[in-house]
Protein backbone atom coordinates (compact mmCIF):
# COMPACT_ATOMS: atom_id res chain seq x y z
CA UNK A 1 0.00 0.00 0.00
CA UNK A 2 1.45 3.36 -0.98
CA UNK A 3 1.82 5.82 1.89
CA UNK A 4 1.09 9.44 1.17
CA UNK A 5 2.69 12.19 3.22
CA UNK A 6 0.60 15.27 3.41
CA UNK A 7 2.16 18.63 4.22
CA UNK A 8 0.02 20.48 6.67
CA UNK A 9 -0.80 24.14 6.67
CA UNK A 10 0.83 25.83 9.63
CA UNK A 11 -1.54 28.06 11.48
CA UNK A 12 -1.39 29.53 14.93
CA UNK A 13 -3.15 29.04 18.24
CA UNK A 14 -3.32 32.22 20.20
CA UNK A 15 -2.62 31.87 23.90
CA UNK A 16 -4.24 35.20 24.75
CA UNK A 17 -6.81 37.58 23.26
CA UNK A 18 -6.27 38.98 19.76
CA UNK A 19 -7.28 42.00 17.76
CA UNK A 20 -8.71 41.96 14.24
CA UNK A 21 -5.68 43.56 12.67
CA UNK A 22 -2.80 42.68 10.37
CA UNK A 23 -0.07 41.61 12.79
CA UNK A 24 1.83 38.64 11.34
CA UNK A 25 1.54 35.14 12.78
CA UNK A 26 0.04 36.10 16.13
CA UNK A 27 -3.31 37.03 14.61
CA UNK A 28 -3.27 34.86 11.49
CA UNK A 29 -5.51 32.22 13.07
CA UNK A 30 -8.25 34.72 13.83
CA UNK A 31 -7.85 36.28 10.40
CA UNK A 32 -8.29 32.80 8.91
CA UNK A 33 -11.46 32.22 10.92
CA UNK A 34 -13.00 35.57 10.02
CA UNK A 35 -11.77 35.44 6.38
CA UNK A 36 -11.18 39.15 6.21
CA UNK A 37 -9.29 39.01 2.88
CA UNK A 38 -8.37 36.83 -0.08
CA UNK A 39 -10.68 34.65 -2.18
CA UNK A 40 -13.52 34.82 0.32
CA UNK A 41 -14.18 38.47 -0.48
CA UNK A 42 -13.64 37.84 -4.16
CA UNK A 43 -16.30 35.14 -4.23
CA UNK A 44 -18.63 37.10 -1.91
CA UNK A 45 -18.60 40.76 -2.95
CA UNK A 46 -21.04 41.67 -0.17
CA UNK A 47 -19.22 39.74 2.53
CA UNK A 48 -17.11 42.61 3.81
CA UNK A 49 -18.89 45.09 6.06
CA UNK A 50 -17.55 47.97 8.05
CA UNK A 51 -17.04 46.88 11.68
CA UNK A 52 -18.86 48.60 14.50
CA UNK A 53 -16.36 50.72 16.42
CA UNK A 54 -17.04 51.62 20.03
CA UNK A 55 -15.50 54.95 21.00
CA UNK A 56 -13.70 55.51 24.29
CA UNK A 57 -15.34 58.11 26.52
CA UNK A 58 -12.97 60.89 27.61
CA UNK A 59 -15.42 63.55 28.81
CA UNK A 60 -18.98 63.74 30.06
CA UNK A 61 -21.19 66.20 31.92
CA UNK A 62 -24.42 66.48 33.89
CA UNK A 63 -26.35 69.47 35.16
CA UNK A 64 -24.09 69.50 38.20
CA UNK A 65 -20.57 68.83 36.89
CA UNK A 66 -18.33 67.99 33.95
CA UNK A 67 -15.60 65.32 34.08
CA UNK A 68 -12.59 65.41 31.76
CA UNK A 69 -10.12 62.51 31.59
CA UNK A 70 -6.73 62.86 29.91
CA UNK A 71 -4.42 59.85 29.46
CA UNK A 72 -0.89 59.89 28.12
CA UNK A 73 1.92 57.45 27.29
CA UNK A 74 5.64 58.16 27.18
CA UNK A 75 7.75 55.57 25.33
CA UNK A 76 11.26 55.72 26.77
CA UNK A 77 14.31 53.94 25.40
CA UNK A 78 16.35 52.36 28.16
CA UNK A 79 19.43 54.38 29.04
CA UNK A 80 21.05 51.07 30.01
CA UNK A 81 20.19 47.39 30.28
CA UNK A 82 21.27 44.68 32.73
CA UNK A 83 21.57 41.07 31.60
CA UNK A 84 21.69 38.49 34.37
CA UNK A 85 23.29 35.12 33.55
CA UNK A 86 23.17 32.16 35.94
CA UNK A 87 26.50 30.30 36.21
CA UNK A 88 26.90 26.82 37.70
CA UNK A 89 30.18 25.08 38.50
CA UNK A 90 30.75 21.65 40.09
CA UNK A 91 33.96 19.95 41.18
CA UNK A 92 35.47 17.43 43.53
CA UNK A 93 37.13 19.95 45.86
CA UNK A 94 36.30 23.47 47.00
CA UNK A 95 39.51 24.78 45.52
CA UNK A 96 38.81 23.18 42.14
CA UNK A 97 35.27 24.62 42.00
CA UNK A 98 36.28 28.18 42.85
CA UNK A 99 39.25 28.11 40.46
CA UNK A 100 37.17 26.88 37.52
CA UNK A 101 34.42 29.40 38.24
CA UNK A 102 36.83 32.34 38.56
CA UNK A 103 38.57 31.40 35.30
CA UNK A 104 35.31 31.31 33.36
CA UNK A 105 34.04 34.62 34.73
CA UNK A 106 37.38 36.40 34.37
CA UNK A 107 37.66 35.28 30.76
CA UNK A 108 34.23 36.74 30.01
CA UNK A 109 35.16 39.99 31.74
CA UNK A 110 38.41 40.34 29.76
CA UNK A 111 36.76 39.66 26.40
CA UNK A 112 33.88 42.05 27.10
CA UNK A 113 36.35 44.77 28.06
CA UNK A 114 38.10 44.32 24.72
CA UNK A 115 34.78 44.40 22.88
CA UNK A 116 33.41 47.50 24.63
CA UNK A 117 35.18 49.16 27.59
CA UNK A 118 31.89 50.79 28.69
CA UNK A 119 30.30 47.43 29.54
CA UNK A 120 30.26 46.78 33.30
CA UNK A 121 30.45 43.24 34.68
CA UNK A 122 30.08 42.05 38.26
CA UNK A 123 29.53 38.62 39.82
CA UNK A 124 26.94 37.95 42.50
CA UNK A 125 27.44 35.02 44.89
CA UNK A 126 24.37 32.77 45.16
CA UNK A 127 25.34 29.51 46.89
CA UNK A 128 28.30 27.23 47.66
CA UNK A 129 27.29 23.82 48.99
CA UNK A 130 28.70 20.27 49.09
CA UNK A 131 27.08 17.49 47.10
CA UNK A 132 26.50 13.95 48.32
CA UNK A 133 26.20 10.42 46.98
CA UNK A 134 24.90 7.34 48.74
CA UNK A 135 26.98 4.31 49.66
CA UNK A 136 25.78 0.94 50.91
CA UNK A 137 27.27 -0.42 54.13
CA UNK A 138 26.62 -4.04 55.07
CA UNK A 139 26.30 -4.81 58.76
CA UNK A 140 25.63 -8.02 60.74
CA UNK A 141 22.30 -6.96 62.27
CA UNK A 142 21.21 -4.63 59.42
CA UNK A 143 21.85 -6.15 55.97
CA UNK A 144 21.87 -2.83 54.07
CA UNK A 145 22.31 0.73 55.30
CA UNK A 146 22.47 3.75 52.94
CA UNK A 147 24.70 6.59 54.17
CA UNK A 148 25.39 9.97 52.57
CA UNK A 149 28.97 10.41 51.41
CA UNK A 150 30.46 13.79 50.31
CA UNK A 151 31.25 13.64 46.61
CA UNK A 152 32.06 17.21 45.63
CA UNK A 153 30.98 20.84 45.68
CA UNK A 154 28.48 22.99 43.76
CA UNK A 155 29.01 26.72 43.26
CA UNK A 156 26.36 29.10 41.84
CA UNK A 157 26.89 32.72 40.85
CA UNK A 158 25.03 35.33 38.82
CA UNK A 159 26.92 37.29 36.21
CA UNK A 160 25.43 40.80 35.93
CA UNK A 161 26.37 42.66 32.75
CA UNK A 162 25.38 46.30 32.23
CA UNK A 163 25.40 47.72 28.69
CA UNK A 164 23.86 50.65 26.81
CA UNK A 165 23.50 49.46 23.21
CA UNK A 166 20.69 46.93 22.74
CA UNK A 167 22.53 45.11 19.96
CA UNK A 168 25.49 44.46 22.27
CA UNK A 169 23.52 41.63 23.87
CA UNK A 170 24.19 39.43 20.84
CA UNK A 171 27.97 39.72 21.33
CA UNK A 172 27.60 39.30 25.10
CA UNK A 173 25.72 36.04 24.66
CA UNK A 174 28.33 34.77 22.19
CA UNK A 175 31.22 35.45 24.58
CA UNK A 176 29.35 33.90 27.50
CA UNK A 177 28.51 30.80 25.47
CA UNK A 178 32.22 30.19 24.84
CA UNK A 179 32.57 29.73 28.61
CA UNK A 180 29.49 27.49 28.75
CA UNK A 181 27.35 30.25 30.28
CA UNK A 182 23.99 29.86 28.58
CA UNK A 183 21.31 30.58 31.18
CA UNK A 184 20.09 34.15 30.58
CA UNK A 185 17.85 34.64 33.62
CA UNK A 186 16.46 38.09 32.73
CA UNK A 187 17.16 41.47 31.16
CA UNK A 188 16.34 44.61 33.14
CA UNK A 189 15.62 47.91 31.40
CA UNK A 190 16.84 50.99 33.27
CA UNK A 191 16.20 54.69 32.70
CA UNK A 192 17.60 57.66 34.57
CA UNK A 193 15.05 60.14 33.16
CA UNK A 194 11.98 59.35 35.26
CA UNK A 195 11.73 62.83 36.80
CA UNK A 196 12.05 64.51 33.41
CA UNK A 197 9.49 62.15 31.85
CA UNK A 198 6.92 62.92 34.53
CA UNK A 199 7.40 66.65 33.97
CA UNK A 200 6.89 66.18 30.22
CA UNK A 201 3.73 64.11 30.74
CA UNK A 202 2.30 66.66 33.15
CA UNK A 203 3.06 69.57 30.82
CA UNK A 204 1.59 67.77 27.80
CA UNK A 205 -1.57 66.89 29.74
CA UNK A 206 -1.89 70.51 30.83
CA UNK A 207 -1.77 71.66 27.20
CA UNK A 208 -4.41 69.12 26.22
CA UNK A 209 -6.59 70.22 29.14
CA UNK A 210 -6.43 73.92 28.22
CA UNK A 211 -7.34 73.15 24.61
CA UNK A 212 -10.26 70.94 25.64
CA UNK A 213 -11.50 73.54 28.12
CA UNK A 214 -11.41 76.22 25.41
CA UNK A 215 -13.42 74.05 23.02
CA UNK A 216 -15.97 73.01 25.65
CA UNK A 217 -16.43 76.61 26.80
CA UNK A 218 -17.40 77.58 23.26
CA UNK A 219 -19.73 74.58 22.89
CA UNK A 220 -21.48 75.04 26.26
CA UNK A 221 -21.51 78.85 26.05
CA UNK A 222 -19.94 79.35 29.47
CA UNK A 223 -16.48 80.17 30.78
CA UNK A 224 -15.30 76.85 32.24
CA UNK A 225 -11.96 78.37 33.24
CA UNK A 226 -13.67 80.25 36.10
CA UNK A 227 -15.57 77.25 37.45
CA UNK A 228 -14.60 75.45 40.63
CA UNK A 229 -12.52 72.33 39.94
CA UNK A 230 -11.05 69.26 41.63
CA UNK A 231 -8.51 66.88 40.11
CA UNK A 232 -6.91 63.46 40.54
CA UNK A 233 -3.70 62.38 38.79
CA UNK A 234 -1.76 59.12 38.70
CA UNK A 235 1.40 57.55 37.26
CA UNK A 236 2.41 54.02 36.35
CA UNK A 237 5.39 52.34 34.67
CA UNK A 238 5.39 49.16 32.58
CA UNK A 239 8.74 47.55 31.72
CA UNK A 240 9.28 45.51 28.54
CA UNK A 241 9.48 42.16 30.33
CA UNK A 242 5.90 42.75 31.52
CA UNK A 243 4.60 43.28 27.97
CA UNK A 244 5.66 40.06 26.25
CA UNK A 245 2.96 37.67 25.04
CA UNK A 246 3.27 34.07 23.91
CA UNK A 247 1.63 32.03 21.21
CA UNK A 248 1.96 28.47 19.93
CA UNK A 249 1.89 27.24 16.34
CA UNK A 250 -0.23 24.24 15.45
CA UNK A 251 -0.92 22.09 12.39
CA UNK A 252 -4.33 21.75 10.84
CA UNK A 253 -5.32 19.88 7.72
CA UNK A 254 -7.16 21.91 5.13
CA UNK A 255 -8.67 18.86 3.35
CA UNK A 256 -10.21 15.50 4.24
CA UNK A 257 -7.78 12.59 4.03
CA UNK A 258 -8.51 9.12 2.78
CA UNK A 259 -8.54 6.34 5.42
CA UNK A 260 -5.23 4.94 4.18
CA UNK A 261 -3.39 8.28 4.35
CA UNK A 262 -0.65 8.91 6.88
CA UNK A 263 -0.55 12.30 8.58
CA UNK A 264 2.67 13.52 10.16
CA UNK A 265 2.18 16.39 12.61
CA UNK A 266 4.97 18.90 12.92
CA UNK A 267 6.40 19.94 16.26
CA UNK A 268 4.48 22.82 17.80
CA UNK A 269 6.64 25.85 18.38
CA UNK A 270 6.09 28.23 21.30
CA UNK A 271 7.53 31.72 21.18
CA UNK A 272 7.06 35.24 22.55
CA UNK A 273 6.92 38.76 21.18
CA UNK A 274 6.83 42.28 22.60
CA UNK A 275 3.31 43.76 22.64
CA UNK A 276 3.31 47.22 24.20
CA UNK A 277 0.21 49.14 25.19
CA UNK A 278 -1.71 50.60 22.26
CA UNK A 279 -2.24 54.32 21.86
CA UNK A 280 -5.93 54.06 20.95
CA UNK A 281 -7.19 54.43 24.53
CA UNK A 282 -4.97 57.44 25.31
CA UNK A 283 -5.20 61.13 24.55
CA UNK A 284 -1.57 61.54 23.50
CA UNK A 285 1.64 59.53 23.06
CA UNK A 286 5.18 60.88 23.38
CA UNK A 287 7.81 59.10 21.21
CA UNK A 288 5.27 56.94 19.42
CA UNK A 289 7.60 55.91 16.57
CA UNK A 290 10.12 53.67 18.38
CA UNK A 291 11.03 50.24 17.04
CA UNK A 292 12.72 48.53 19.97
CA UNK A 293 10.91 47.49 23.19
CA UNK A 294 10.55 50.51 25.46
CA UNK A 295 9.75 51.44 29.03
CA UNK A 296 6.18 52.76 28.93
CA UNK A 297 5.18 55.42 31.46
CA UNK A 298 1.49 56.19 31.85
CA UNK A 299 -0.14 59.36 33.14
CA UNK A 300 -3.81 59.90 34.00
CA UNK A 301 -5.43 63.24 34.84
CA UNK A 302 -9.11 63.51 35.82
CA UNK A 303 -10.66 66.97 36.34
CA UNK A 304 -14.11 67.51 37.80
CA UNK A 305 -15.65 70.89 36.99
CA UNK A 306 -18.55 72.17 39.08
CA UNK A 307 -21.10 73.63 36.65
CA UNK A 308 -23.84 74.81 39.01
CA UNK A 309 -22.83 77.47 41.50
CA UNK A 310 -24.07 77.44 45.08
CA UNK A 311 -26.97 79.80 45.77
CA UNK A 312 -25.02 81.49 48.56
CA UNK A 313 -21.62 83.07 47.96
CA UNK A 314 -18.52 81.38 49.28
CA UNK A 315 -17.47 81.95 52.89
CA UNK A 316 -21.09 82.69 53.88
CA UNK A 317 -21.74 81.83 57.53
CA UNK A 318 -25.19 80.38 58.13
CA UNK A 319 -26.47 80.91 61.67
CA UNK A 320 -29.32 78.77 62.90
CA UNK A 321 -29.84 79.91 66.50
CA UNK A 322 -32.59 78.50 68.66
CA UNK A 323 -33.79 80.11 71.89
CA UNK A 324 -35.34 78.38 74.89
CA UNK A 325 -37.08 79.60 78.07
CA UNK A 326 -36.98 77.92 81.46
CA UNK A 327 -40.26 78.15 83.32
CA UNK A 328 -40.66 78.58 87.07
CA UNK A 329 -41.43 74.87 87.29
CA UNK A 330 -38.08 74.07 85.68
CA UNK A 331 -39.44 73.09 82.26
CA UNK A 332 -37.53 74.01 79.07
CA UNK A 333 -39.67 75.30 76.21
CA UNK A 334 -38.56 76.59 72.79
CA UNK A 335 -39.08 80.28 72.25
CA UNK A 336 -40.50 81.14 68.84
CA UNK A 337 -38.98 84.32 67.40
Amino acid sequence: MKTQKIHLVALLVISQFTFAQHSANYNSAEAQEKKMSGNYNYQNPNAYQNPVVNTIQTSYSTDQEMVITIKGIYNEKATSQRAVFSVLQVGKTAEEVTTLMDDRIQTVMNELKLFNPEIEVISDMISFIPTYDFEVQKKIFNPKTYNEKPSGFELKKNLIIKYKNTNDLNKIMTLCAKQEIYDLAKVDYVTSNLDHIRDVLQAKASEEYKQMLTNYSAIMNMDLFKKEKTLVEGYNTIYPMESYKSYTAYSQAAINFSPDSEVNSIKKNSTQFYDGALAKSHTFVVNADITEPTIQLFYDLTIRIKLREDQLPKNTIIRNNRYYIITAAGDIKPLAL
